[in-house]
């Protein structure tokens, strides 16, 4: 009995360690962490290297670099996509690092003022730490440039990407600091933020301003089932399209300013949602990148 027992205690440890081991995160990525003066906190963030730190040939190169937002939601499903190969076993884009920044405080970092009202109009709690982003824009630009220019073999040349709250930051650090970067990726952007503060601000800057060499693609998800038609969409004025309308004013803006420099294309993507766009768009952005002028 006593070893029937004991077999039957073992058996289930291996059933158990096993189940444990699938829900291990299939990619793996190399960690780095620094202490922010400027936000007052640790902030770790996640890298991806498209040779081995070992290899030889790492340091022999000089590689563009992507900084990606939301690393918990966006970084394996990124990595995976730098790593894709055509049949002919080369790889789908150009060896490229990716620098994924986790979040702390997503509502504080990623909202350029205070609001508590989302898409609709409606008070949430979420936003209550919302407005930081100026202070963690300056993170990125005075601290994190500097950490991965001086550890990792960096071009000049940067990219950003973010989705939702992500994209809205993306499109507002092109308007206001559209030096940081030389291309930017908004999935599904938030320019419904704060009564389109941003997008009110776009309409002044993009007349005004000249982006030589920078270019922006975004997409715009079929976030109001049950869907008709764009026609309908843009015209509708209820609380449940603001979201989706506000990205579609944005391309109208863009056209508007075809004088300004700037390289711009989007798409709406209409059977996606807000989640399944990002890494389409993240796919589409890249490839567009390709097709743009020698940078």
């Amino acid at each position: 009995m006593a070893l029937a027992i004991f077999l039957a205690v073992v058996l289930l440890m291996i059933l158990i360690s096993a189940r444990t081991l699938k829900r291990k995160p299939v990619f793996i990525c190399k960690g780095d962490c620094l202490f922010s003066e400027i936000l007052h906190e640790k902030r770790d963030v996640w890298i991806y290297l498209p040779k081995t730190e070992d290899d030889p040939e790492l340091k022999q190169h000089q590689y563009p670099v992507v900084y990606l937002f939301d690393a918990e939601e966006q970084y394996a499903g990124f990595r995976e996509l730098m790593q894709k190969e055509n049949t002919d076993g080369s790889k789908v884009f150009r060896d490229t690092i990716v620098v994924g920044i986790r979040n702390t405080n997503r509502s504080r970092d990623l909202t350029p003022t205070h609001s508590i009202r989302d898409s609709k109009g409606k008070r949430t709690r979420e936003f209550r730490p919302s407005g930081g982003g100026d202070n963690f824009i300056a993170f990125i630009k005075e601290e994190l440039f500097p950490y991965i220019e001086e550890k990792y073999p960096v071009s000049s040349e940067r990219i950003l990407m973010g989705h939702s709250l992500g994209g809205l930051t993306t499109v507002n650090i092109l308007l206001h600091h559209p030096e940081m970067f030389s291309g930017y990726i908004a999935s599904d952007p938030s320019m419904w933020w704060d009564d389109k503060m941003v997008l009110n601000e776009a309409r002044e800057i993009l007349s005004n301003e000249k982006f030589d060499g920078k270019w922006l693609y975004f997409s715009i998800a079929n976030t109001t089932p049950p869907f008709r038609d764009v026609d309908h969409i843009q015209t509708d004025t209820t609380s449940k399209t603001n979201h989706v309308r506000s990205i579609f004013e944005l391309g109208d803006i863009l056209q508007q300013n075809p004088g300004n420099g700037l390289h711009f294309s989007y798409k709406f993507y209409d059977q996606d949602n807000h989640d399944s766009v990002a890494m389409k768009t993240a796919y589409d952005g890249m490839k567009l990148l390709e097709k743009l002028p020698a940078h």
